[in-house]
């Protein structure tokens, strides 16, 4: 469960904020990429249930992902993906996590991911993530052109 999560990293979520991030969509999940927008590195991933919006207004979300069934699917989400763009190349301004394994992300621009909590009651645990910080190789990191320290987690 994301509680889990939440239990073992959410001391190293405060690291993220201030950091560059890059949106890119995997079907109906997101991986927030940390610092460069490349395959490796550190990253957050968030699964399916979470929405995606702006002023409080929600833009997108996992459920309205087309399915890949679909009549004119690649169309189709190629549009869904469409409106991501404006917080493709973004900041992450504010993180909230909760025991429950809520989660906001606030990024630049008023935009924010919201991934609900996944307590239901009566169910047993999980091994499911909704969400997971991934570290990075810290190996092979080095400052950016802001000259900011590299993301230690």
């Amino acid at each position: 469960m994301s509680a889990r999560d939440y239990q073992e990293l959410s001391t190293e979520l405060p690291l993220l904020v201030g950091r560059k991030c890059f949106v890119t969509l995997a079907a109906n999940s997101v991986k927030l990429h940390i610092d460069q927008n490349k395959k490796s590195g550190a990253f957050l991933w968030i699964d399916p249930p979470w929405q995606f919006g702006r002023d409080g207004e929600i833009i997108e979300s996992s459920a309205s992902c087309p399915h890949q069934e679909e009549e004119d699917y690649e169309q189709r989400f190629r549009a869904w993906c469409s409106r991501f763009e404006a917080a493709n190349d973004s900041m992450i301004q504010r993180i909230e996590a909760s025991p429950d394994g809520s989660l906001w992300i606030h990024l630049r621009d008023r935009f924010a991911f919201f991934v609900p909590k996944e307590f239901i009651p009566d169910d047993p645990p999980s091994w499911y993530d909704h969400w997971y910080l991934q570290r990075g190789e810290p190996n092979k990191r080095t400052t950016d052109s802001s000259g900011a320290a590299p993301l230690r987690v």
